[in-house]
């Protein structure tokens, strides 16, 4: 009966699982440890509290019943089972895991894995949870970035001054200039960059206005077209800010089996990145507790948000 009513419980951890841990590499081309690919799953078994496991299920919609299912739904089937007479033996939620009754439970594991990836996936390169964790959230945070950089881009260079007209470059140079052009267009602005340019007064809307946004959203104005892009942007400085941090040595993966993969900050960061960052893109932005931060200098964000 116990494990009977885990089942909807393991179900939903399992899918948290597949989604956030086991295939979260998979968008980079990687794959957890060898046979880690299911295995991994008793980790975050063995780190979460049995209430963390229940609330994964608690939003879960029931399943819609069809005329095809093979089976009752699991609360009927609980119902069932309960009506039946007492066998007189006690449920024993210290019980040896069903994996315990394994010869070689690893040796097992790796081969369901063989036996269930595709063959395209089969051949992606197994890599340690860390530096799974490190591959995706890399991707992730530069993903969060680069429509915030682009915005900064184009909002930078139409504000600022025309330049005089250069004399035209000798036939034997044009093409290097041609080269060294096109490789300043395709430069992005860096965490420092972006810094400059909100204090230059260009967030709102300048900035704002160049972030990507469905077409109804385009024509919102004041408060609601800041509160509305507020979140992408917030996203973008937040991954720059934690490649900066990445690229100096001070984060580092963190698989967090009881949470979500990530980097693991230092302890003034991880008090203080957020208030920073929404200062610095509050109405009236204020970038100097997030330079503080940066300068290893923190202090305390001012001004309302």
């Amino acid at each position: 009966m116990a494990a009977l009513r885990r089942v909807p419980v393991l179900k939903a951890a399992h899918d948290h699982y597949l989604t956030t841990y086991a295939f979260m590499g998979v968008p980079v081309g990687a794959l957890p440890p060898s046979g880690e690919l299911h295995g991994g799953f008793r980790r975050l078994l063995a780190a979460r509290l049995p209430e963390a496991l229940r609330r994964l299920a608690a939003d879960r919609r029931a399943p819609r019943a069809t005329p095809y299912d093979s089976h009752p739904p699991m609360p009927e089937r609980v119902a069932r089972v309960a009506e039946l007479p007492d066998d007189g033996r006690p449920d024993d939620p210290s019980a040896p895991l069903a994996l315990s009754l394994l010869r070689d439970a690893d040796t097992v594991l790796a081969a369901v894995e063989s036996a269930t990836l595709t063959a395209q996936a089969s051949g992606l390169p197994h890599v340690e949870w860390d530096q799974l964790v490190v591959l995706r959230t890399v991707s992730d945070f530069h993903g969060y970035a680069e429509p915030l950089r682009k915005a900064v881009q184009r909002a930078v260079r139409a504000t600022a001054p025309a330049a005089p007209a250069a004399a035209t470059p000798a036939p034997d140079s044009a093409a290097s200039a041609a080269s060294a052009a096109s490789a300043a267009a395709a430069e992005l602005p860096d965490l420092d960059g972006v810094l400059d340019a909100i204090d230059r007064g260009l967030l709102w809307m300048a900035i704002a206005d160049r972030m990507p946004k469905p077409d109804k959203a385009a024509r919102l104005t004041g408060a609601s077209a800041r509160n509305f892009i507020r979140g992408d942007i917030w996203n973008g400085v937040a991954g720059l800010v934690q490649l900066r941090l990445l690229e100096q040595g001070l984060a580092r993966p963190d698989i967090a089996w009881e949470g979500v993969p990530g980097f693991a900050l230092p302890e003034e960061w991880e008090a203080g990145m957020d208030a920073a960052i929404d200062a610095a893109l509050a109405d009236a932005p204020d970038t100097a507790p997030l330079r503080a931060l940066l300068a290893g200098r923190a202090q305390p964000p001012t001004g309302p948000v």
